[in-house]
C-alpha cells in the first residue's frame, strides 16, 4: 500500500553566517548587475555563489505566490526568502565538494544522457534556449547544474543506502503513530482510458473501440495487458493501476463508478476525460491499516528521517570547517 506515508525530501537545512561589513561593500549593489541580486552574493571556501543562481530559487518560490515584484515584499519576507535560497545553495555547494573529495562524480555520459532527456522537453532548440535564459542558463551552464545535481543524487543516494531500520524501529514506530495510518474508506482499481472525441463522428468509433475493450477483459484476457497496450493514461505502463485511493481523489464520474463496484467487477464509464473501461481490484473500510501492509513505506521513511539526521550532522560539520562569506544583504 503506497497511500499512508508521505516521504518528503530531503530539504536545505539553517545555515548561520558570519557577514562583514567589508564583504558587503566589496559586493556592490543588485541594480549594478541588472538582476536582482549582484553578480555574487556569496563565496564557500573561495567558490562564488552567483547571484542569478539565487535569483531562480527566489523567483520559483515567488511563482507560487503570483509572482510579486521584490521590491514590493515585506522586508522580512525579502530577508527570508534570501537567507533560505543561499542556504541551500551553499548547502549544495558544501555536499558537492565533499561528494567529489570521496569520489563521487557523476560521469560525461551521465550528464550527456541527462542533458538530452532535458531537451526532450522542448520542440526546437529556440524554445529550449529561450527557457534557459529565463533561468539565466545556457547549454554549458545547464550541464555544469546537471553534472552538480546527478553527482549530489549518487552520494546521497549513497548515503541513504548505508542506513538500516531494526524490525524493533519499525514496531515501535507503528504503535507510538496510530493516527498516521488510519484511512478513510479506499479502493484499488485499474483502469483502461481512451479519450473521448465529443462533438465529432469520430466519438461514436471511440466508445466502439471502449466496448470491445470491456468486452474483452470480460471473456478474460489479462487486463493490465490491455491497458500495457491501449490506454493513454500515464498508469498505462503499470497496467492501469491506480494504486489505492480515497473517494475525493478521483474525478466525481469516475469516483461514483467505482466506489459502487463490487471487487473483480469490470464497468464501462464516460468521464470528462473519455471512457474508461475500469476493473475495481479491491476494497479497504475505513480503519487503520496493519503493520505487515505499510511495512515497506514505513522502513523507508524511517530510512527517510535517519538520512535528514545525518544530512544535518553532516553539513554542521561541513559548516565548521568551511569559508563561508555573504557579500550581499537584501535590505540594501
Amino acid at each position: 500500500m503506497k497511500f499512508l506515508i508521505r516521504i518528503v525530501p530531503v530539504v536545505f537545512l539553517s545555515l548561520c553566517f558570519t557577514n562583514t561589513a567589508d564583504a558587503t561593500q566589496a559586493a556592490g549593489s543588485a541594480a549594478s548587475s541588472g538582476g536582482m541580486f549582484p553578480e555574487v552574493v556569496a563565496r564557500v571556501n573561495g567558490q562564488p555563489v552567483s547571484g542569478r543562481d539565487l535569483e531562480s530559487v527566489v523567483r520559483r518560490e515567488l511563482a507560487s505566490i503570483g509572482n510579486p515584484e521584490w521590491n514590493s515584499l515585506r522586508a522580512e519576507y525579502r530577508y527570508e526568502l534570501f537567507y533560505a535560497g543561499v542556504t541551500s545553495l551553499v548547502n549544495s555547494q558544501l555536499l558537492y565538494e565533499k561528494a567529489v573529495a570521496s569520489g563521487t562524480k557523476a560521469t560525461s555520459e551521465e550528464v550527456d544522457a541527462e542533458t538530452q532527456n532535458f531537451a526532450k522537453n522542448y520542440s526546437s532548440d529556440a524554445e529550449m534556449n529561450a527557457a534557459l535564459a529565463r533561468q539565466f542558463l545556457d547549454r554549458d551552464s545547464l550541464k555544469q547544474k546537471l553534472e552538480q545535481d546527478l553527482t549530489l543524487a549518487k552520494y546521497l543516494n549513497t548515503l541513504v543506502q548505508t542506513i538500516t531500520v531494526a524490525p524493533e524501529e519499525i514496531s515501535k514506530y507503528y504503535a507510538e503513530n496510530p493516527e498516521m495510518f488510519a484511512h478513510p474508506d479506499l479502493v484499488r482499481a485499474s483502469h483502461i482510458l481512451l479519450p473521448s472525441e465529443e462533438m465529432t463522428d469520430l466519438d461514436a468509433q471511440v466508445k466502439e473501440r471502449a466496448e470491445n475493450l470491456l468486452a474483452r477483459a470480460k471473456k478474460g484476457e489479462d487486463f493490465a495487458k490491455l491497458a500495457k497496450e491501449n490506454s493513454v493514461d500515464s498508469t498505462a505502463s503499470a497496467g492501469g493501476d491506480i494504486g489505492y485511493v480515497t473517494k475525493d481523489s478521483l474525478e466525481t464520474t469516475f469516483a461514483d463508478a467505482v466506489f459502487g463496484m463490487s471487487v473483480g467487477e469490470i464497468r464501462l464509464i464516460k468521464s470528462r476525460y473519455g471512457y474508461h473501461v475500469i476493473k475495481l481490484t479491491d476494497k479497504k473500510p475505513e480503519g487503520v491499516a496493519q503493520l505487515d501492509e505499510i511495512r515497506e513505506d514505513l522502513t523507508n521513511l524511517l530510512k527517510q528521517n535517519k538520512a535528514q539526521m545525518e544530512l544535518a550532522g553532516l553539513i554542521g560539520q561541513l559548516q565548521e570547517q568551511a569559508k563561508i562569506e555573504i557579500l550581499f544583504s537584501p535590505g540594501e
